[in-house]
């Protein structure tokens, strides 16, 4: 395989959910599967000196997530979430502000790899704070031309302005958006039509980027590139048991296969499937192996189809 060196940028954190306290984070989710698909992974983000930043090293340790892009600071307690499911299995998050993540800082260590990366995953949560938004502005310019740029909008309730999502899609070769995220974009940005495929087309093209994954729960997710294709990939039927981290796998899925050159249909199939089972475990965190995924997409043939999109699928 043709390993990439891939920086994450952004939250390590745990999500504390009714079954007990699971490491997370979008950034931290898309570092580990990128990991766990035989990339050089390096998760950027900063812990406390307190017992949860100790749990949290030792259990990326376990996951064989490498740790030189991690800081710790003394003031701060590392990031904790508060998730809560609603009657549907959907997640509620209460995100705990002024936490180790927010005192992300430029070291020797990052303004050398960052010249050797391959792509830069960001989101906007870890944005709420000037010192790790400064700093991720700089990895982001002055990493080498070549670096694919992939924005998580990933909003989280009190933690983002329309300036800094403007400031990111300026940044972005990748956009990823979920379906409920992209009403807060079309009124951030004054568009008035709503519709999911026009909206998808008219990023890509407002923005310059080269593609753009919209997520849609269960159903799948629509996918634009720059060359004017658009795909929609079912979603697989699966058991349900929790969607926590499911729409980072899917991203990673796709991000691994862009890297590799794939058609664009492949990186969403692929992405849909790996969310897909992350969806059947609890957390965000457990293992999915590419012969497990791969056998899946072989032998799934039940699809969770969202009408809206039913046109594009092939006959």
């Amino acid at each position: 395989m043709n390993q990439k060196t891939i920086l994450s940028f952004g939250e390590v954190l745990w999500d504390l959910l009714p079954g007990g306290a699971v490491i997370g984070g979008a950034p931290c989710n898309f570092a580990l599967r990128m990991h766990n698909g035989g990339h050089r992974s390096i998760m950027v983000s900063s812990l406390g000196l307190d017992t949860n930043g100790t749990k949290a090293q030792k259990k990326l340790i376990r996951l064989g997530l490498p740790l030189e892009g991690l800081q710790f600071v003394s003031k701060f307690p590392t990031g904790t979430v508060e998730v809560s499911l609603d009657a549907d299995r959907n997640p509620n998050y209460h995100i705990v502000p002024g936490v180790a993540y927010d005192q992300i800082k430029l070291n020797p260590y990052l303004e050398k790899i960052v010249r050797q990366v391959d792509a830069i995953y960001f989101g906007t949560l870890a944005q709420r704070s000037t010192r790790s938004r400064d700093t991720l502005h700089w990895l982001l310019h002055h990493s080498p031309p070549y670096a694919v740029k992939v924005y998580d909008v990933n909003l989280r309730k009190n933690c983002y302005n329309k300036q800094t999502i403007q400031e990111s899609l300026l940044q972005a070769d990748i956009l990823k958006l979920s379906d409920e995220e992209t009403d807060e974009i079309a009124n951030f940005f004054g568009l008035g039509n709503k519709d999911l495929i026009k909206m998808g087309k008219h990023l890509v093209n407002q923005w310059n980027l080269k593609c753009c994954l919209i997520t849609l729960g269960s159903k799948g997710a629509l996918a634009f590139d720059e060359d004017g294709e658009t795909i929609y990939q079912p979603g697989f039927k699966v058991e349900l048991k929790e969607p926590v981290g499911a729409g980072d796998a899917c991203t990673a899925g796709f991000v691994h296969h862009y890297l590799k050159g794939d058609l664009l249909k492949k990186c969403c199939q692929v992405g849909c499937g790996l969310g897909a089972l992350v969806a059947t475990q609890s957390g965000a965190t457990e293992l999915v192996s590419m012969e497990t995924l791969e056998r899946f997409l072989n032998t799934c043939s039940e699809f969770q189809i969202d009408a809206r999109f039913k046109h594009l699928i092939p006959s």
